[in-house]
């Protein structure tokens, strides 16, 4: 049981380097592009705007990856001196407190997303397509998501162990 979720857990984390790769990027690639063609006198009107939200979703993915390899507290330190049954009892402690942090805050930003896709209104408009902001505001409650996955699964090994 213990393994298999590490291995979920591991796929769940390349899935989000992946992804955090890719979104890196496209944020190097549309600054440099900024950056040439505001040499001649242009540039992209939404440029700074996809960047923007793309700094967002790739702290969210950052931070997943970041609880995944438990560097998300500095509450090691509670742990140096504590004994292996002390050690679980304070990793699980910890796990469970991030985690219900993260479902409430998954909870308000998922009402944030809600009321942002009700309003209907635009984040950027590139040619014919218009980017709705609540693609942006889905970097909120999927990054707590993604935190609160992480942060399960090392309750759940704190818990088995």
């Amino acid at each position: 049981m213990k393994e298999r979720l590490r291995r979920l857990e591991e796929l769940l984390a390349a899935a989000e380097g992946a992804l955090l790769v890719a979104f890196l990027t496209v944020m190097v690639l549309l600054a440099f592009a900024q950056v040439v063609l505001r040499h001649f006198g242009a540039g992209l009107l939404w440029g700074e705007t996809v960047l923007k939200h793309l700094v967002l979703w790739t702290g969210f993915l950052g931070a997943a990856l970041a609880a995944k390899s438990e560097k998300h507290f500095a509450w090691d330190a509670s742990q140096f001196a504590a004994s292996h049954g002390l050690r679980r009892v304070l990793r699980l402690t910890s796990s469970l407190a991030g985690a219900a942090i993260c479902a409430l805050l998954l909870q308000a930003s998922w009402h944030y997303f809600l009321d942002d896709r009700a309003s209907g209104s635009t984040l950027v408009t590139i040619g014919a397509l218009h980017v709705p902001s609540y693609v942006a505001a889905a970097a909120l409650p999927s990054g707590f998501l993604l935190v609160l996955i992480h942060l399960l699964f090392k309750a759940a090994d704190a818990a088995i162990s």
